[in-house]
């Protein structure tokens, strides 16, 4: 997928923060559920917490480009970002609202090499959503 044109460096960081906020709390979520007691299925616990490894590698990845372009990448979720909360306002279920953030972010005109990492971001993604949708189907069945 091409961008339509380039987004301005402040608008491509902004974008970038937007998805190290998702993900932050994408960990959170993820950590959690690994530590509850009402999650007793093994497959399931070592599922959440291979997301929220997933999660920390996206946010160090995002971390690395926001630096690398001359910002200041954000270290916890706040409240801020038109991605960060059109996600947070979503009725989705969480695995579909952060994949929906990510095609947004896609659609911001963000600098292709950054739109290579954020489409393969979203692979991954997609991918491990799908895997722990069978699992939890699997383990409710």
């Amino acid at each position: 997928m091409k961008t339509k044109g380039y987004t301005s460096a402040k608008k491509t960081l902004q974008v970038l923060n937007d998805l190290i906020r998702i993900n932050i709390d994408r960990i959170a979520g993820f950590e959690k559920a690994a530590h509850e007691s009402l999650t007793p299925a093994p497959d399931l616990r070592d599922a959440y917490y291979r997301m929220a490894v997933e999660g920390r590698a996206h946010v160090n990845a995002l971390h690395a480009e926001v630096i690398r372009l001359g910002g200041a990448p954000v270290t916890q979720a706040t409240i801020s970002g038109k991605i960060y909360l059109h996600w947070l306002d979503t009725r989705l279920p969480p695995g579909e609202a952060i994949e929906t953030a990510y095609k947004q972010a896609l659609n911001e005109g963000i600098p292709e090499k950054l739109h290579l990492l954020v489409e393969t971001q979203l692979w991954s993604l997609e991918r491990a959503n799908q895997g722990l949708h069978d699992l939890e189907a699997a383990t409710h069945a």
